[in-house]
């Protein structure tokens, strides 16, 4: 039988973590908690001001839905899954990943998700899962565009037989390279990579199959508990592990849109317990060049003897610049993020350092 989740019987998820040199991180550590003292920032332990901002994992809402998520057991999925729990909803996981065995499904298997959603019947189903790498994506097509399209129809079929919401994932990959900065939803639909195009496929199909739905354009997400190889945590293994040079992917030039996994999970909250629909960019509304982000974290680490070396040309499929609208009419409605860059680079260096 498929195993409900509850908030009572949570269990804490096991990852492998970095093994690092103890003398760097005791440094890093003495120098980060000298920056968390000056400022109050999102910690378990420091400050009133992440309790505010943490209100709403503790804040129940108005009444409890039974929440499907597939890809439960990555980066978003995970915090999201928990958030959700401690929200008192009813949430379940579907992931080919999970070290659960009755959690790993296929969602690409379209009989065995049937069951699933016949057993469950949802109210809302949050689709997160996917082939989410630009250069896996180019490496092998067919992948992507079996678990980014046949898999994304598979859950828009359900959905529309049951009647139930749909909250799906897109990414800011589907724009391509701006004709226009920031990028508001109405830019034209230019992917530059195979990524792009299948989440650009998934729009489609979820707008046309499903009777309810939010599609959130996502931007460049990070935060505490990331496992994948993407730049913030990158640099910040990276420094701890005692490399110098460090070295990194792309020109250094490229620019993107950060924003805080925190900030994620409100948004999701809104089109999960609210009848919003639509398409809605999920950035912070500002961009970056990723050479500057490499140095804040060095600066935050009080790490700036590093040198920071980059390949000096630009990976397949990758694009230039990502910066996210977020105004009126681009953004959710009565969402903005509450997390600065340094405040969400702080928290996430913090993290790192104490699973060190």
């Amino acid at each position: 039988m498929f195993a409900l989740k509850t908030n009572k019987y949570l269990e804490q998820d096991e990852f492998d973590i970095l093994h690092v040199h103890l003398p760097f991180a005791a440094n890093i550590l003495i120098n980060i908690n000298r920056e968390l003292s000056s400022r109050m920032v999102y910690t378990a332990h420091i400050g009133e001001e992440h309790k505010q901002v943490s209100a709403l994992y503790r804040e129940g809402p108005s009444m409890e839905l039974k929440i499907l998520v597939t890809g439960g057991s990555d980066f978003i999925g995970h915090h999201l899954t928990k958030y959700l729990l401690n929200r008192g909803h009813q949430v379940f996981n579907v992931d080919i990943a999970s070290n659960k065995a009755d959690e790993r499904v296929d969602i690409r298997k379209f009989e065995k998700l049937k069951e699933v959603f016949e057993l469950l019947k949802p109210d809302v189903v949050v689709h997160l899962a996917a082939t989410a790498s630009i250069p896996q994506c180019e490496e092998d097509v067919n992948l992507c565009f079996e678990t980014n399209v046949r898999g994304t129809l598979n859950v828009a079929m359900m959905c529309h037989k049951l009647g139930c919401k749909l909250v799906f994932a897109s990414s800011s990959a589907v724009y391509g390279e701006p004709l226009k900065v920031p990028m508001p939803v109405t830019h034209p639909l230019n992917p530059v990579n195979v990524y792009g195009l299948t989440e650009l496929l998934g729009e489609r199909i979820v707008q046309y199959y499903s009777p309810s739905y939010v599609i959130f354009r996502i931007f460049n997400v990070y935060g505490p508990e990331c496992y994948r190889s993407y730049v913030i945590p990158d640099i910040i293994r990276k420094i701890l592990a005692g490399y110098n040079p460090i070295l990194l992917h792309g020109t250094g030039e490229e620019f993107r849109d950060f924003i805080y996994i925190e900030d994620v999970l409100e948004a999701f909250r809104i089109a999960i317990e609210t009848p919003i629909t639509g398409v809605f960019n999920l950035g912070s509304g500002k961009a970056y060049r990723i050479r500057d982000i490499a140095t804040m974290i060095c600066d935050i680490m009080g790490m700036q003897g590093v040198e920071l070396k980059f390949e000096g040309r630009k990976r397949l499929g990758d694009f230039t610049m990502s910066w996210a609208d977020i105004s009126e009419g681009n953004g959710l409605p009565n969402w903005a993020p509450r997390f600065d860059i340094k405040t969400g680079l702080k928290v996430t260096i913090d993290w790192h350092l104490k699973s060190a």
